[in-house]
């Protein structure tokens, strides 16, 4: 929470291309050097802008779409270039998971790390596949917790509508080579409200919806020589609550989901510049709804950079990852997967202002086989400021064990829902491309624009038939499916304490189911925009954003359109207390980021006009 010169260097990070990124190449790198479209939330911006969590930072990401059903105890997603195929990292470590989702996000944003531990966030939108395996279609979040270089702490208390309070405390300690960091956090919310599509009602859902999020991080790190280091870290949270099935049902379920991550990782240096690492992990997930399900995801990976020239460098690395899951509803018995992987990457500068990213992976996947793919992206570098690039990867996506082992039936007054997976599913294979351009005019104004299309094979979906007294659910590979669209995105500095953002995302997503030709898929709103104001100086910061979307399938969603509008206001009382406000949905808008309709009103509406205030104190 620094002063004015703080937040004038803020903005230059925020829309200057030279941030240095590591996920887009695995290496550390300038975002105007890679032929990625990323996007990078600061810690500046979190501090700022006081995200109460992951999803809520990530809506701040343009071209990104947070999918919300409105009420806590449901699980939070994100949409990159149109695809739920996700791959989220945290420190460079996978935490999706294989069991307890039925979409194709293999994640759940609730359970990611508080936000008073991170650093930054990278969105790398766009295939990883060659570099990170399967998940990464869409693109790659990678979560970067806080370093442990000094002796510092923080702690807030927030109190908002609906009974929600949140309260976060994180402190670390530096003592010579060696450093500790714990995080807390707790948010809890007493009810969920939405406003009627219909009937223009204020409402809450209809049966109970209360939740809390319960989060606790430790970290240990200890430098053992001037070019290595070994950290520990620990990661758990629980996340439970009551909600009902839609806002046409009045019974409601209990869901209680827990993870316990542990982990290990060694850093060192070769030759002074070339970085490795060998990381162990063992994440344990654990979910209650109408009956216990578990998951543990034992892993391995390593990792070394080597410099062969000035201008070539490469990314060679190897992993493994065994799941082992079993529901004890929904599996006959407890099933597991793995996969064992080998990667190259090479990044080439060929000639003054070009580089060349050339990758290929191997994957060996117990159930789905042996596939290579490969990836290459040519970059043009015009001056330190600005690029044009284009990028291509291969997609290998396996299936997960929901994907192959789900099994469920289940009889609710006389109504019967039938669910089952399929082990004889191919994996989701294709191609992605994406072309893009990205400046920054007189210091003042930057822009970024970039077209995406992908294509895949033997796509994988939940295929349902309903009847009069029973739904059936098959897993099954569909034909094909295929996704294309664009992002423009545009930052303007208007002076010292006034900015400006804005930007345009497009989505098409169609599939052709059997050979029966392209549908549009209607889950998805293909126009999304989204308009910033920022006001800040020595004692204040504050944003007024604009969201919005058209086009949306009248069949999936009651409006066409939508417009909401958030604030979130800052005020420095002293060196190290600051209170803060934010408001959600001002305009108190009936609308819903997920599809679903139901006799003229939202299955899944989000959440109606909402504020919560608090404070925060540094040391």
């Amino acid at each position: 929470m620094g002063g004015g010169t703080a937040f004038a260097q803020e903005d230059l990070q925020e829309f200057a291309l030279e941030d240095m990124v590591v996920t887009a190449t695995r290496t550390e790198s300038k975002v105007v050097d890679v032929p990625v479209n990323t996007t990078v939330i600061s810690a500046e911006k979190i501090a700022d802008r006081h995200y109460l969590d992951v999803a809520d930072a990530l809506k701040d990401v343009p071209g990104a779409t947070v999918m919300d059903t409105g009420v806590g105890a449901y699980e939070k997603k994100i949409v990159l270039n149109g695809d739920e195929r996700v791959l989220v990292l945290v420190d460079g470590k996978r935490v999706n998971i294989d069991m307890g989702t039925m979409s194709r996000a293999s994640y759940d944003l609730n359970q990611m790390p508080d936000v008073s531990m991170i650093e930054r966030i990278e969105v790398v939108k766009g295939h990883g596949g060659a570099l990170y395996g399967s998940d990464a279609v869409g693109g790659v979040v990678n979560i970067i917790t806080k370093k442990m270089d000094h002796s510092y702490g923080k702690v807030s208390m927030g109190f908002g509508s609906h009974q929600a309070r949140d309260a976060k405390a994180m402190y670390t300690i530096k003592e010579g080579k060696t450093g500790v960091m714990v995080a807390a956090s707790k948010y809890k919310q007493g009810y969920h409200e939405y406003k009627d599509a219909k009937t223009e009602a204020n409402k809450r859902w209809p049966a109970a919806s209360t939740y809390e999020n319960e989060k606790v991080s430790v970290k240990l790190s200890q430098e053992l020589s001037e070019t290595s280091n070994l950290e520990l870290g620990y990661d758990f949270s629980k996340f439970e609550g009551v909600r009902s099935y839609s806002t046409k049902a009045k019974s409601a379920s209990f869901s209680n989901k827990k993870t316990n991550d542990f982990y290990a990782k060694y850093d060192w240096t070769v030759n002074g510049k070339d970085q490795g690492f060998i990381q162990l992990y063992r994440n344990k997930y654990d979910y209650y709804n109408a009956g216990d399900m578990y998951e543990t995801d034992t892993g391995f990976e390593a990792q070394q950079n080597i410099t062969l020239s000035d201008n070539n460098r490469l990314v060679v690395g190897a992993s493994y990852r065994k799941a082992k899951a079993l529901n004890a509803t929904s599996y006959t018995a407890e099933k597991s997967i793995n996969n064992k992987a080998v990667f190259v990457s090479d990044q080439w500068e060929f000639a003054p202002s070009w580089t060349l990213d050339a990758g290929v992976r191997y994957d060996k996947h117990s159930t789905a086989g042996s596939k290579t793919t490969w990836s290459a992206g040519l970059n043009k570098k015009f001056d330190e400021n600005s690029h044009a690039y284009i990028n291509w990867g291969q997609v290998f996506k396996a299936p997960t064990l929901d994907d192959l082992y789900y099994y469920s039936v289940m009889d609710y007054k006389g109504f019967k829902f039938e669910s089952y997976g399929n082990p004889n599913l191919k994996p989701e294979k294709g191609d992605t491309w994406t072309i893009g351009y990205g400046t920054k005019i007189a210091d003042k104004t930057s822009v970024n624009i970039s077209y995406f299309q992908s294509k895949l094979e033997d796509a994988i979906d939940w295929d349902t038939t309903l009847s009069d007294n029973n739904s059936v659910s098959i897993v099954r590979n569909v034909d094909k499916q295929k996704k294309n669209g664009m992002e423009l995105s545009i930052g303007h500095e208007l002076n010292d304490n006034w900015d400006l953002e804005a930007s345009y995302t497009y989505i098409r997503v169609k599939n052709n189911d059997q050979g029966s030709g392209y549908v549009r898929d209607t889950n998805y709103i293909p126009n999304m925009y989204r308009f910033g104001v920022r006001y800040h100086n020595d004692l204040w910061n504050a944003d007024l954003f604009l969201r919005g979307g058209s086009g949306a399938d009248k069949s999936a969603y009651v409006d066409s359109k939508y417009m909401t509008l958030d604030m979130s206001v800052a005020y420095k009382a002293t060196k190290d207390l600051s209170f803060y406000a934010k408001g959600y949905n001002l305009f108190n808008k009936a609308y819903a980021e997920s599809a679903g309709v139901n006799g003229g009103t939202y299955i899944y509406p989000a959440q109606g006009r909402r504020f919560i205030i608090g404070a925060e104190y540094t040391f």
